[in-house]
């Protein structure tokens, strides 16, 4: 079952994670911790959480070769990894992600900088889900990819890039509200120079051509798609 909000920590030696909990709370997300690579394949066993974060020397095994593990026999396992290491030789690095992980961090990790990678690695997440499930049927609609159309109850409709991807992150996750922000900066890739404005006129747009019933308006808040 895969969790694109959920991480996996992988404590081991000389382990940050327990003074980076409080970041980890604060953007509300859903974490468990393992203590050892043998309880880390358990837990990937049956469950894909968006992220996965391993400390470099955990047990008899490093976070290298439990990666290239769970790269290569764990079934279904897309999960982001990120490396933490003692070591910052460039050679580690490079290890790690040949491995399969996806970033690398060297301890002592600065908290703001763990922060601003979160932001970061949990966009890259959604996107993820976005792929795997934007193309799923959601009540009367579907998006076809290779085409960039809607099909709403079996009539087909053209959207623009921009809509087709705002009609993907909302029929992601059915029911969540997402704020403006969240929507600028999973869309497109400098965020900086799009207003919420922006956002409003290709709701609007995909309420014209969807129906209006689909998309829920939050006040001040932002947008959820309604099945």
């Amino acid at each position: 079952m895969s969790h694109r909000d959920s991480l996996l920590l992988v404590e081991g030696r000389n382990s940050q994670f327990k003074e980076l909990s409080s970041i980890l709370q604060k953007f509300k997300l859903d974490f468990k911790t393992v203590n050892s690579s043998a309880e880390a394949l358990v837990v990937l066993g049956s469950e894909t959480p968006g992220l996965v974060l391993m400390d470099l020397l955990i047990d008899a095994r490093d976070a290298i070769d439990l990666t290239g593990e769970i790269r290569n026999s764990v079934k279904n396992c897309d999960s982001n990894i990120v490396v933490f290491s003692d070591r910052k030789e460039n050679y580690v690095e490079i290890t790690a992600l040949n491995a399969g992980a996806d970033d690398f961090m060297v301890k002592p990790v600065n908290k703001r900088l763990f922060e601003s990678r979160l932001k970061a690695w949990l966009r890259q997440s959604t996107r993820q889900a976005i792929a795997e499930n934007g193309s799923a049927p959601r009540g009367d609609i579907y998006l076809d990819e290779e085409r960039y159309i809607a099909v709403v109850r079996e009539s087909e409709v053209v959207l623009q890039r921009k809509e087709f991807q705002i009609m993907s992150l909302l029929l992601s996750k059915p029911q969540k509200v997402f704020s403006r922000v969240e929507i600028k900066e999973m869309v497109w890739l400098d965020s900086r120079r799009v207003r919420n404005r922006t956002i409003d006129v290709h709701i609007r747009n995909l309420r014209s051509k969807l129906g209006g019933e689909y998309i829920r308006t939050y006040k001040g808040i932002g947008y959820s798609f309604e099945p």
